[in-house]
C-alpha cells in the first residue's frame, strides 16, 4: 500500500478542481429539460437532479407591477437552485404557460415598457442565481402579442448574452405560426411541445406525432436538429364520449402505475392515453438525432424502477455504464486509477476518460476527498472474498454462499455437473457484482453436463452476475438466465449443446453476452439450436416475455443449427454488434434461414460480419417477423458486411437473397455491404430489402 500513501501525501496539497459538470456531457451532449411546477415543488425534495440537465421553474410570471414571482417560497427556491447546481443541472425561469401569459402584452407593447419588464426579468434571475429563461408564450396566432414578440426576444437575447445566460422557448406548431425563423434562431434551444394533440382521437402524444412536430420545426422553421428538444408528457389524457380529447382529464404517470404496475409499459389504460416506458424509450432514441428531451412535468413521474426519467437517461446515455473508481476507463478499478486521479488533480494529466467514476462523494467536483474515498474503496476491494474452487462440490458451495462483491475463481479441470445446474441465485449489486471466472484464462475450467438431451450447465436467477472465461458443454442448454438483470456472460465457450447455447428469458433485462465462442449447437433439437435466444415465443407459457435492453457483442457463431441469434416478440431494444456469423451447420429446421431472426421491436444490428459459406438453407442475412401484431418493427441495420455467395436463394431460385427480409416491417438501414459472389457492393437500394417501408439513413 506504499504507493497509495504517497499518492495521498501528494494530493493533500492539491486544491479542489471543478469537474466538467454539465450533465449533458453524460448523454452525448443531449439535454434533458424538466419542468418543475411551483404548485407542486415540494415533490422535488427527494429528486435526483443529476438525472436532468435543466430545471425550468414553472411558472415565473409578472405581478401587477411587472415584477416576476412564483409560488415557491424564497428559501425553498434557493435550495432547489443550490441542489441543482451541485449536480451539474442548470435552472431556468419559465415565463408564461397556458393561461399564465394573457397579461404579457401590456408589458412589451411600448419600447419603455419592454425595456423595464425585460430588466425586471434579469433582476429576478440574478436574485436567485438562475442560469437562463424559457419563454412559454401559449397564445393563438391572432393575438396582438406577436407584433412585439420578435423585438422582445432580441432585447432578452442581448441581456442574456451580457450575463452569460441562456434563453430557450417552449412552443408548439399552433403557437409557432407567427414566429419567424429569425426569431427562433435567437434561442439556444427550442422545447417542442409534442403532446396534447387533439387530431388523431387515440393518443395525445404518439410517436408519429413527435416525428411530425420535429419535422415541422426542422423543415418549416429551419431550426437545426441540435436545437430541437422533443417534449414528452409524464401524464395521460382521456376522451369525451364523442372521441374528442378531454381537456379536463389529466392523470399523472405515477398514478397510472400505482393503479396497475403493467401500465409501466402500456400507452393507454381505461380510456387514458399516455406514454409508457417502451414508447418513452423509443422517443428518447429519436431524440438522439435532435437536441434531447423535454418533460412536462417532473413531479408526475413514478419512483424507482418505474421511473420514466430513468428510461430517458438510460437511452440517451446509450446504455453505457462505468465501473465506480475506473477513472482511466480501462475496464477495471485498481491502483492505476488512483495514479490517474492524482495526476489529474496535480494537472499532470489533462483528461480522465471516465471522470464520473471518480466523483465518490457525488458533489459535482473532483478533489482530494474523492481521492481519499477512492483509496478506501481500493482497500475494501482488496478485502473482497476471493474463493478458489478446484472441484464440483466446492464450486456448488461457493456459488450457493456467494455475497455481493465475491469473486469465485475456478481452477483448470473438468467439473462434472451432471443434470444439476450450477445455479447462481444470490443478487449482486451494481457496485459489487458477483463473479464466477476462470482462475487461469489460458486454461479455462470445463463445466459439463451429463447429456445433450437434458439439463442446463449454468442457470442464473440472481442479478448482477459476471460469468467470465468458462467452457460449458454437453447439456441441453448451456447458460440460462431467468429473471436475472444486469448479468454479463463474457469470454465463454459454449459447445456441444443439444438445443440453444444461451437463453435470456423470463424477464431478464440489461444483460450482456460478450466475446463468446458459440459452436456446435442443436445437436438434439436442430430447430431449437440457436446460439443466443432472447425472450420466449408467444406459444410458450409461464414466462415473463419482456426481456429488454439486452446486448450480444463481439461473439462468434459457427455450426449453429438454428439462427445464430433469435430475438422474440414482446422484447425491446436488443443490440447486436461486432459479431461474426459462419453459416456452416444451419439446418433450416423450424424455418431457420438467416443469421438473425427478429420478432421484437427496436433492435440495433450493427457492425456484424456474416459468411453464408454456400449453405443452401440460408436465404437471407437477417429476417424480421410479425409473430404478434405490433411487434417486429423499427429496427436499425447499420455497417453490416454480408458474404451471401449468390443473389438468389439456393433452394428457391426465384427468391432474392435479401440483406433484410421483412416485407411488412418498417426498419432503417445504413452503410450495409453485401457480396453476392462478385465482390462487396453497397446495399443501399430496394433490391436488397424485402419491404416497402425501409428508411435509408445517411
Amino acid at each position: 500500500m506504499r504507493s497509495l500513501n504517497i499518492i495521498i501525501a501528494f494530493a493533500v496539497a492539491a486544491a479542489a478542481v471543478p469537474m466538467q459538470t454539465s450533465a449533458a456531457r453524460d448523454r452525448g451532449g443531449k439535454r434533458i429539460v424538466g419542468y418543475l411546477p411551483d404548485w407542486s415543488y415540494s415533490a422535488c425534495r427527494d429528486m435526483d437532479f443529476s438525472q436532468v440537465t435543466h430545471i425550468n421553474i414553472a411558472f415565473c410570471n409578472p405581478d401587477s407591477r411587472g415584477e416576476l414571482r412564483c409560488e415557491i417560497p424564497d428559501s425553498e427556491l434557493e435550495k432547489i437552485v443550490s441542489s441543482a447546481h451541485e449536480k451539474g443541472a442548470e435552472v431556468f425561469a419559465a415565463l408564461g404557460g397556458a393561461g399564465g401569459c394573457d397579461s404579457y402584452m401590456q408589458y412589451i407593447d411600448t419600447p419603455d415598457e419592454m425595456r423595464t419588464f425585460s430588466g425586471n426579468i434579469m433582476t429576478y434571475c440574478e436574485r436567485y442565481g438562475l442560469d437562463g429563461i424559457d419563454l412559454d408564450i401559449e397564445l393563438d396566432s391572432g393575438n396582438e402579442i406577436w407584433k412585439y414578440y420578435g423585438d422582445w426576444c432580441k432585447e432578452l437575447r442581448s441581456l442574456c448574452d451580457e450575463r452569460d445566460m441562456e434563453m430557450s422557448t417552449a412552443t408548439a406548431q399552433w403557437v409557432a405560426g407567427r414566429v419567424s425563423p429569425e426569431t427562433f434562431a435567437l434561442f439556444d434551444f427550442v422545447n417542442v411541445m409534442a403532446y396534447d394533440n387533439d387530431e388523431d382521437r387515440y393518443s395525445h402524444a404518439s410517436y408519429e406525432y413527435a416525428e411530425k412536430c420535429l419535422d415541422y420545426f426542422s423543415s418549416v422553421k429551419k431550426l437545426p436538429a441540435e436545437k430541437l428538444v422533443l417534449g414528452v408528457p409524464f401524464y395521460g389524457r382521456g376522451y369525451t364520449p364523442d372521441g374528442e380529447l378531454d381537456w379536463d382529464s389529466y392523470e399523472p404517470f405515477a398514478e397510472l402505475v400505482k393503479k396497475d404496475s403493467a401500465n409501466y409499459s402500456r400507452d393507454s389504460y381505461n380510456g387514458v392515453a399516455y406514454n409508457g416506458a417502451e414508447t418513452m424509450a423509443k422517443k428518447a432514441e429519436l431524440a438522439k438525432s435532435y437536441g434531447g428531451i423535454m418533460i412536462w412535468e417532473l413531479t408526475q413521474d413514478a419512483k424507482g424502477e418505474n421511473s420514466l426519467l430513468r428510461v430517458i437517461n438510460s437511452r440517451l446515455a446509450g446504455g453505457e455504464q462505468f465501473i465506480t473508481g475506473d477513472v482511466n476507463g480501462d475496464g477495471s478499478f485498481n491502483i492505476a486509477d488512483a495514479a490517474a486521479l492524482q495526476g489529474w488533480l496535480l494537472k499532470k494529466e489533462t483528461t480522465l476518460k471516465n471522470w464520473q467514476a471518480g466523483d465518490f462523494d457525488s458533489d459535482g467536483s473532483l478533489d482530494v476527498f474523492d481521492l481519499v474515498l477512492l483509496k478506501k474503496a481500493l482497500i475494501e476491494a482488496a478485502r473482497q472474498n476471493t474463493v478458489i474452487v478446484t472441484d464440483t462440490k466446492s464450486l456448488y458451495e461457493a456459488v450457493k454462499n456467494a455475497s455481493p462483491g465475491d469473486v469465485i475463481k475456478a481452477a483448470p479441470g473438468t467439473y462434472e455437473c451432471g443434470t444439476k445446474a450450477v445455479s447462481p441465485e444470490t443478487d449482486g449489486t451494481a457496485e459489487a457484482p458477483i463473479t464466477l471466472a476462470a482462475l487461469d484464462p489460458d486454461d479455462p475450467p470445463v463445466l459439463t453436463g451429463s447429456t445433450t438431451g437434458q439439463g442446463y450447465v449454468i442457470h442464473i436467477t440472481g442479478d448482477y452476475w459476471v460469468i467470465d472465461g468458462l467452457v460449458c458443454t454437453n447439456s441441453q442448454k448451456g447458460i440460462v438466465l431467468d429473471h436475472s438483470d444486469h448479468t454479463v456472460i463474457r469470454n465463454c465457450e459454449l459447445r456441444k449443446i443439444g438445443a440453444e447455447a444461451v437463453a435470456i428469458r423470463d424477464g431478464s433485462s440489461w444483460c450482456t453476452v460478450k466475446d463468446c465462442n458459440i459452436h456446435d449447437t442443436g445437436l438434439v433439437s436442430p430447430g431449437y439450436g440457436e446460439g443466443v435466444y432472447v425472450g420466449s415465443a408467444k406459444s410458450t407459457t409461464g414466462y415473463d416475455y419482456k426481456c429488454d435492453h439486452n446486448r450480444i457483442i463481439g461473439c462468434t457463431f459457427k455450426n449453429v443449427a438454428a439462427e445464430h441469434i433469435d430475438v422474440k416478440e414482446y422484447t425491446t431494444d436488443t443490440e447486436i454488434s461486432g459479431c461474426t456469423f459462419f453459416g456452416d451447420g444451419m439446418t433450416g429446421e423450424n424455418y431457420a434461414g438467416s443469421f438473425i431472426d427478429l420478432s421484437g421491436n427496436d433492435c440495433y444490428v450493427h457492425d456484424n460480419v456474416g459468411y453464408r459459406n454456400g449453405n443452401p438453407k440460408i436465404a437471407a442475412a437477417f429476417e424480421v417477423h410479425e409473430q404478434v401484431q405490433g411487434w417486429g418493427y423499427h429496427h436499425v441495420f447499420e455497417n453490416n458486411t454480408l458474404y451471401m455467395d449468390q443473389p438468389y436463394g439456393a433452394e428457391d431460385t426465384s427468391r432474392r437473397m435479401y440483406v433484410v427480409d421483412g416485407w411488412f416491417s418498417a426498419f432503417s438501414v445504413k452503410n450495409n455491404m453485401v457480396d453476392y459472389g462478385n465482390g462487396l457492393v453497397p446495399a443501399d437500394s430496394w433490391e436488397y430489402y424485402n419491404s416497402d417501408y425501409v428508411t435509408y439513413l445517411k
